[in-house]
């Protein structure tokens, strides 16, 4: 309990105070340079490419606009801040903040809301961060998008996909 209230403490005494993926260096990598005692998870602050294939569509949807070509705001993204304390940025959706939290074991989540011509469709995009064989860092999981068309918090319409993501530039 006390190393959770510790942890942003000991990032900002060491100048990490994730305001910028530039000036972070270890602060994002949750484990430190090298990895623990669980593997080595990559840092995961700064620019990422995505691949999303969608698995589902909810067959009853009648919302206009909600298909498996109409969300194409999922692409790129930038993870900003310094562990535990990240968010994310899609590019196309600029000034939209995402939360994301990332576990010492690679357990990666993003979540946040996006406003759709038929509501808001609320999303998480989870999976594992690693190092491949090629020394790439990457994400694979999956994703859940649901949209409520009438603003009573039910999801109405919603979408799974298989996600992944790659670090960019690496």
């Amino acid at each position: 309990m006390i190393r959770v209230f510790l942890s942003p403490l000991l990032l900002l005494a060491l100048g990490c105070d994730g305001t910028d993926s530039t000036d972070l260096g270890d602060c994002s990598d949750p484990d430190g340079d090298g990895g623990g005692d669980t593997g080595n998870i990559p840092a995961v602050a700064g620019d990422w490419t995505t691949t999303f294939a969608a698995a589902g569509w909810e067959d009853n949807c009648t919302a206009v606009g909600f298909d498996k070509d109409s969300e194409q705001w999922i692409g790129p993204f930038t993870v900003l801040g310094a562990y535990p304390s990240y968010r994310a940025e899609f590019h196309e959706l600029e000034g939209e903040r995402w939360e994301v939290a990332v576990d010492l074991r690679g357990g990666f989540t993003m979540t946040g809301q996006v406003d759709h011509e038929e509501g808001t469709i609320y999303a998480n995009f989870s999976g594992l961060v690693y190092t491949d064989i090629s020394d790439r860092s990457g994400i694979d999981g999956g994703a859940f998008l649901g949209l409520d068309v009438d603003a009573d918090l039910t999801i109405d319409c919603y979408a799974r996909a298989s996600w992944s993501a790659n670090k960019s530039g690496l």
